[in-house]
């Protein structure tokens, strides 16, 4: 069925057609005020609405535990988790509709994708929700919901928070099957399912609950249906894992709601399919009266996406590389022999390089070993930045706002921007020039020996993020491309990961007023405790200020910081002595005193945490003085390292 994007202004007038003992169980009402569904047409729909003559295909299908959980953490609330099932699985099901009748509304067809969930149980009891009706607090969340009709998804979405797209849907019966078909924007099918139409059969008078979020609150809607359908299960998958069918029943593309559906690692044969025909069901009202267990729980802020953001393929993205230095070499690098579409934007000596030697990457401490070169593709002339669909950005914060201003003269209004600067002043400089933009927080070291000739700490990993959770199909899209190279996460606690990133790059400021890396340290109990007092203060600052602490990857932990700075360093200096080694240049260093550089992160690192440390009133006299000797002394060219024990005696005499 095509996509229907009219709407009409007034109800459609069908209520003779919903006249059975089913529908006579239900009493009509309105809400509490019409719908404005555009600005020429408001609709009082008669509630709950009720369905007629649906054709009904279901396949049921397991899953990871952990990927579901994840998901609904993001989406919904971690207090909300999946039915648990055997073998650390969680179960997905496919709901394919086709509504011939719907009352005050025209027919039209509708996939929900869902996950059957306990709210907030005191015990997960794994399996028996599935099969006994005893379990108040069982339901199911819905992960995605394409519909044919525009009218409805305005509907789904305002009045229940469902995530409905408006795309084509296809039904039809083929060799004893029922094959749906969802498609996105450019008519590709994404999402393929066959679901037989045989099986034993069996009645359902079933009620049950969907739940949602809207504005911020956690929506629970009850849903009823009666039908005879015909039911197979594979019951030997609750003790085996994995089992390949000798045909696929589902298949998943590259856009609109197959990322986030891959995923969910979700295995190959159904465990269970029904079909039934002539059904009739209905659907309410959000409930105004919560359960107590459900109506105070809280929910995450996420944000349905738009219906745009939908049609994304990770496989046909144009991505171009703005600035390739130690980050973006890398990265780029790492990503270009997978991803076709990649291309390079740099300038002199870096621009020369990527022409004609491409991006020369080795892991430190093994050069000969794992050094590589990558052949990549540049872009000479900014109107090609036009055409690109992902700019992924690898400047510092202090050349952020001009190349913003750049990228925008010669980038289409919808280019996805994804910025790799440490810090958060990212967040305020990109937003005043793009509606797109996505956060990456890189959670390894490398540098530059020579233009594009990178090393590297470890490969990875990257956590993409945006600061209310939204553009989650961008996010997948990239993480795709991103992951065919290097190991690429999604959050959503996206200022948690920026915060504890920063805490880390306070290091920086320090190493490079003492010259780590490029001369020897004096004392080394002194350096010490200066690095580690550094730390420590940064990590009570960033927790005052409410971040929690998220794991970057080999990044040292908190507590590690904590005890580090706090334990007898006779006790800790082991530990000290084989991260100490594991160090690499910081960018800073690299900027200030090997490339002669007077800009630097100092304000964006260093000074913000100051900022916070006033706002919240924790002291932090390790950063200040490593601040203010920063500032004195990085913006003037010919920068020469302190010794550790000057920058020790300034420490003292702010501490005294």
């Amino acid at each position: 069925m095509k996509a229907t994007w009219d709407i009409p202004e007034e109800l459609l007038d069908n209520a003779g057609e919903f006249d059975n003992d089913f529908y006579r169980r239900f009493i009509l009402h309105t809400a509490s005020q019409p719908l404005r569904i555009n600005e020429h047409v408001r609709k009082d729909y008669l509630f709950p609405t009720f369905y007629g003559d649906v054709t009904c295909a279901m396949a049921v299908f397991l899953c990871s535990y952990d990927k579901a959980a994840a998901l609904l953490a993001e989406q919904l609330s971690p207090r909300i988790v999946p039915v648990r099932m055997t073998r650390g699985r969680a179960l997905v099901a496919f709901s394919c509709y086709e509504y011939k009748k719907v009352m005050g509304v025209r027919p039209y067809n509708e996939i929900a994708i869902a996950i059957p969930v306990m709210v907030d149980p005191g015990f997960n009891v794994p399996v028996l929700p599935m099969i006994i009706d005893k379990f108040s607090r069982f339901g199911y969340y819905i992960a995605g919901m394409p519909v044919t009709s525009k009218e409805n998804t305005i509907r789904g979405r305002r009045i229940w928070g469902l995530p409905k797209v408006t795309q084509d849907i296809d039904i039809y019966r083929e060799g004893g099957d029922c094959v749906v078909k969802a498609m996105d924007g450019d008519g590709n099918a994404y999402l393929s399912l066959r679901i037989p139409m045989q099986g034993k059969p069996t009645d359902f008078d079933v009620s049950s609950y969907l739940y949602s979020q809207l504005g911020g609150k956690l929506c629970q809607s009850r849903t009823d249906f009666r039908a005879a359908f015909r039911v197979k299960k594979n019951m030997e998958l609750l003790l085996k894992k994995d089992v390949k069918p000798e045909r696929a029943s589902l298949e998943l593309g590259d856009t609109s709601f197959a990322p986030l559906l891959k995923r969910l690692e979700i295995e190959e044969m159904p465990f269970q399919t029904r079909y039934a025909e002539h059904m009739s069901s209905c659907f309410d009202l959000p409930n105004t009266q919560m359960p107590d267990w459900a109506g105070s729980l809280p929910v995450s802020d996420y944000a349905l996406e738009d219906e745009a953001s939908m049609k994304l393929s990770g496989n046909d993205l144009k991505v171009a590389f703005f600035g390739a230095g130690a980050i973006g070499a890398s990265v780029g690098g790492w990503v270009a022999p997978f991803h076709e579409q990649t291309w390079f934007i740099d300038q002199g000596a870096v621009l020369d390089a990527l022409k004609t030697t491409g991006i020369s990457l080795y892991q430190g401490g093994q050069k000969a070993e794992t050094m590589s070169s990558v052949p990549v593709r540049v872009v000479e002339n900014l109107a090609e930045l036009g055409s690109m669909d992902v700019i992924v950005v690898g400047v510092k914060n202090y050349s952020l706002e001009a190349v913003a201003k750049l990228i925008k003269a010669h980038a289409r209004d919808d280019v996805i921007i994804v910025s790799m600067a440490n810090g958060i002043d990212n967040q305020a400089i990109l937003p005043k020039y793009f509606s797109r933009v996505i956060y990456c927080v890189v959670s390894y070291n490398a540098w530059m020996d020579a233009p594009v000739t990178v090393g590297y700490q470890k490969r990875g990993p990257l956590v993409l993020g945006t600061p209310d959770n939204t553009l989650l199909s961008e996010m997948n899209a990239v993480a795709d491309i991103f992951g065919k190279g290097v190991e690429t996460v999604i959050t959503n606690h996206l200022q948690d990961a920026v915060h504890s990133k920063i805490v880390v790059n306070l290091t920086n400021s320090l190493t490079t007023l003492v010259g780590h890396g490029f001369r020897d340290i004096s004392d080394i109990d002194t350096f010490q405790r200066l690095l580690t007092k550094t730390l420590y203060e940064g990590v009570r600052i960033v927790r005052a200020a409410g971040y929690k602490e998220c794991k970057l990857g080999g990044m040292p932990p908190w507590l590690l910081m904590k005890a580090g700075a706090l334990l007898p360093r006779g006790l800790t200096r082991p530990m000290f002595k084989r991260n100490l080694a594991k160090m690499v240049m910081s960018s800073m260093s690299q900027d200030i005193i090997q490339r002669g550089s007077t800009d630097s992160e100092l304000d964006s690192l260093t000074g913000y945490i100051l900022e916070l440390a006033r706002t919240t009133g924790v002291r932090a006299p390790y950063n200040e003085t490593i601040y203010e000797l920063g500032r004195e002394r990085f913006g003037k060219p010919g920068f020469e390292p302190m010794d550790v024990k000057e920058v020790w005696q300034q420490v003292q005499r702010r501490l005294s």
